[in-house]
């Protein structure tokens, strides 16, 4: 049972992951049903994200989607930080992990709802303001 799972569970991060959205978002709470440790979860994805990146690449480059302007300045410190978060990942309970990634998938949730909830806004207004003009 715990294969088919694992074979669900990378499909549906494969899905998520390929439309460049991050499959660990998926893959790490779904992983926590298996009766894994936080850091095994958490290192799995990180293999996972491997493969699953390198397909959603060539096809993002294919479809010509990719925006290679200035992305060192995102690549660097991020390369910086995933070696401290991988020290301080070490040192951390796996219930102290397992809340961490709760409280930030939380704050993600939160972030796209308010983004979501400002963009049909504005296109409300858009959409008055586009009623309220006189024909031409």
């Amino acid at each position: 049972m715990q294969i088919f799972l694992l074979i669900l569970f990378g499909f549906l991060a494969g899905i998520v992951g390929g439309m460049g959205m991050g499959g660990g978002t998926v893959l790490v709470p779904l992983m926590s049903f298996l009766d894994l440790s936080q850091k095994t979860v958490q290192s799995i994805n990180l293999i996972s994200f491997l493969p699953m990146c390198c397909a959603a690449l060539i096809f993002h480059a294919k479809n010509k989607l990719l925006v290679k302007q200035n992305v060192w300045w995102m690549i660097l410190p991020a390369l910086a930080l995933a070696v401290a978060g991988a020290l301080a990942a070490d040192k951390a309970s796996n219930e102290a992990l397992r809340y961490c990634f709760a409280a930030f998938l939380c704050a993600v949730g939160v972030w796209q709802l308010i983004v979501a909830v400002r963009f049909e806004i504005r296109k409300r207004k858009q959409k008055r303001s586009d009623d309220d003009r006189p024909d031409k």
